[in-house]
């Protein structure tokens, strides 16, 4: 609905609109089900072709599928996924050909489509000789842990977008966008969708979604330079020298945002080993002399490693982040994460934090040489990143599993140290893109078109 009330001399407009959209979701998840009714091998280079497809069928060993993973559906899995999506803005004429708009968008996602596990670890067993635990399983340990579809997920998106933009008059386009932005939920949805770090409580992972970019900012002018025949300056000048010097254009594009979301995960083993007599936590038995001297518990609360979506915890009051003005590669900071307790999750939220920024200011200069009426040549030259700012891609943000005792060892609740963490860890090496376009570095094309 669009309103100009003529009071305002019809320079002001009002604008509200929304639309309901519905979406299969991605293809895949719905064909899936076919991967849970074959048998499948993997073929080495010894393996004769054509393969013998009965003998392989007769080798399946319907008593032990534990590599059997079939996918699993919930009996509410539905489709499709729906977006309700809305705005209201206010458009103003100002002088000099000027217009500006403010405007609310936002949007909210339901019925998304989400993932997680089944067939959940409940609890753990020793194996009496090699100390090593035996997970539990919900439906008996025949089955491995299998990937779970489900649907119902939500996500909710809000933004504050304004624009300024001044129509080419006296030589001179600008326009500039700024949008303020949150989205929010506990699944992207589609091929965004994480597997859930609790599988029997979606709500938990209610966080920031991949695409959460909070601040944004572009501005653009093009500026007809007023040299030249017909123009304020040398507008007298021959046809040779206007040829050179007239009619040129210079323009420039800056383009930034705030970083984009980084999930910090946490590499850990489904089982633990608890120390007997003194309590300290190890990720492997310990035998010795024929007596085993550990005990198996739970460390993935559920079990669940095999999917690598679990979390450190967050140690009060130190920063995630890191300043290094002699390297500005260091981003995270180790020692603000520790290992969670066995058979708790770590209290880090989804996507919680934010990577690097993003900046570019590009250049253009664009001149054509009138050969006759018909036929001109064209020149462009074009600077992107003009100021050469590097533009780092997110950093390295897997921590491993450092858990045990001595060095570069962990116990539950200490802080992480860059031995315990990885080298990598934490560390931005590399940038956006290498190519030409937004984030990368410095680059300059110059062509020449004929146009007749």
């Amino acid at each position: 609905f669009t309103w100009a009330p003529a009071r305002l001399d019809n320079k002001t407009v009002f604008r509200i609109g929304a639309g309901y959209y519905y979406g299969p979701g991605q293809t895949e998840d719905q064909v899936q089900p076919i991967d849970s009714d074959r048998v499948t091998v993997t073929a080495t280079s010894n393996i004769a072709f054509p393969m013998n497809s009965q003998a392989i069928i007769n080798s399946f060993d319907l008593n032990n599928l534990r590599n059997f993973a079939p996918r699993v559906y919930s009996p509410g899995y539905t489709i499709p996924e729906r977006i309700l999506s809305y705005t209201a803005s206010i458009q103003q004429q100002l002088p000099s050909g000027t217009v500006l708009t403010v405007a609310y968008v936002g949007s909210q996602g339901r019925n998304l489509f989400l993932r997680s596990w089944t067939n959940l670890m409940t609890g753990v067993t020793m194996n009496p000789v090699t100390g090593a635990g035996i997970p539990v399983l919900e439906f008996g340990n025949r089955f491995a842990q299998m990937d779970y579809k489900t649907s119902g997920g939500t996500d909710h998106y809000d933004s504050l977008q304004t624009s300024v933009n001044r129509r080419f008059q006296q030589g001179l386009t600008i326009g500039a966008q700024w949008t303020w932005a949150h989205s929010i939920g506990n699944t992207g949805g589609s091929n965004e969708a994480q597997t859930a770090a609790n599988p029997l409580d979606f709500s938990l992972d209610r966080g920031n979604n991949a695409f959460d970019v909070r601040h944004s900012f572009n501005a653009s002018a093009l500026y007809d330079l007023p040299i030249g025949k017909g123009h304020r300056w040398l507008g007298n000048s021959s046809r040779l020298v206007n040829a050179l010097i007239g009619d040129w254009e210079i323009g420039g594009v800056l383009n930034a945002r705030t970083g984009l979301p980084v999930d910090v995960t946490i590499a850990r083993n489904d089982i633990a080993y608890r120390v007997n007599g003194s309590g300290a936590i190890v990720d492997q038995p310990v035998v010795s002399g024929g007596q085993v001297l550990t005990t198996p518990i739970v460390n993935n609360p559920y079990g669940g490693a095999f999917r690598s979506n679990r979390r450190p915890s967050v140690v009060p009051g130190v920063s995630p982040f890191l300043r290094n003005p002699s390297d500005k590669r260091v981003y995270l900071n180790h020692a603000a994460f520790t290992i969670p307790a066995p058979g708790e999750f770590g209290n880090l939220g989804r996507w919680a934090l934010h990577g690097p920024g993003l900046a570019q200011f590009d250049l253009t200069l664009h001149k054509r040489f009138p050969v006759s009426e018909r036929v001109n040549f064209e020149f462009r030259g074009e600077i992107y990143n003009l100021l050469n700012r590097t533009n780092f891609a997110n950093p390295a943000a897997r921590l491993n599993n450092a858990l045990g005792v001595g060095s570069n060892k962990l116990q539950p609740g200490d802080p992480f140290t860059s031995a315990a963490a990885g080298g990598a860890f934490g560390l931005a090496n590399s940038t956006v893109t290498k190519d030409v376009g937004l984030g990368a570095s410095r680059q300059v094309q110059l062509s020449l078109r004929l146009n007749f």
